[in-house]
């Protein structure tokens, strides 16, 4: 491996600038967190600050998840979540060891230096409990898809059966968001919100809403955005489907980012018959 040395000059600022206050304290790499750098792009982070069953968080590197055990190596400590986080240890890692050592070090720099890179053999060898995000993103999407996520249900009001000239009224019960815990194949929080595309059979389209059950209460025809409805102007069978797009994000603990996971299709069906209103003549006895 060929490792560019540089003057003890350049070592101090790479140092200082990686590290803050390292050469003055001494302190391992985990201290660094006592001067962080800004978090603007900056993937790591203890920000999140839940723990774990495991003792590990994570970071990511590499197109890849990867576990790091907490209270040990590199990454030893934390630091409370701010305007400010603290480097990517990896990182660290890596400018120490091309910057390296040199003649020219004081006993405390070097002392300093030897004690940074200390644990950064164990941290650059290739991870065994990494995976990459591709993975975790369509693995997450399956498993919101077949076991997390309510199944879109489809009420039709005044029922399967309706008339020419009258609001047909339809509702979900489906929620405006839905958040969730996960272990596998990572630890993770899921936040979705969906989006509803309602179609009436007929060529029309309803807006971007679950809809709400009839109020006597409120008229749809007084109140016409306080329901999805639709008035059929012909005589027939009409399908009604109601598809829910759920566009997710994950968040894993120790990496500030939130994930953005592959949209999640969800199908309602319902049928229903339209019949031609009749007028009828009553009070003429």
């Amino acid at each position: 491996m060929i490792r560019t040395r540089f003057t003890v000059a350049a070592v101090r600022v790479l140092l200082v600038a990686v590290l803050g206050a390292l050469l003055a304290t001494a302190g391992p790499v985990g201290a660094a967190s006592a001067a962080p750098v800004p978090c603007g792009g900056v993937l790591w982070a203890t920000c999140d600050t839940r723990t774990t069953d495991n003792g590990y968080q994570y970071r990511y590197q590499g197109g890849e998840l990867i576990r790091v055990p907490l209270g040990g190596g590199p990454v030893a400590g934390g630091t409370g979540c701010g305007a400010t986080c603290p480097p990517d240890p990896a990182a660290v890692c890596d400018l120490l060891l091309a910057v390296g050592s040199s003649p020219t070090m004081t006993a405390q720099e070097l002392a300093a230096y030897d004690q940074a890179v200390a644990g950064c053999q164990a941290w650059l060898a290739d991870p065994t409990n990494g995976i990459p995000l591709a993975t975790v993103r369509a693995q997450l999407a399956d498993y919101l898809r077949d076991q997390l996520l309510p199944k879109p249900t489809l009420t039709i009001q005044p029922g399967a059966r309706s008339f020419t000239g009258l609001q047909t009224i339809v509702y979900t019960q489906v929620p405006p968001a839905f958040a969730f815990n996960v272990n596998q194949p990572v630890l993770a929080t899921i936040s979705a919100v969906p989006t509803y595309h309602w179609d009436f059979g007929d060529g029309a389209t309803g807006p971007n809403s679950p809809g709400r059950p009839y109020d006597a209460a409120i008229s749809p025809r007084d109140f016409p955005d306080a329901y999805v409805d639709h008035e059929y102007r012909k005589p027939g069978t009409y399908q009604v489907t109601l598809t829910v797009i759920w566009d997710g994000t994950f968040t894993v603990p120790g990496v500030a980012q939130a994930f953005a996971l592959n949209a999640v299709t969800l199908v309602a069906t319902a049928q229903v018959v339209v019949e031609e209103a009749a007028g009828v003549l009553t009070g003429n006895g």
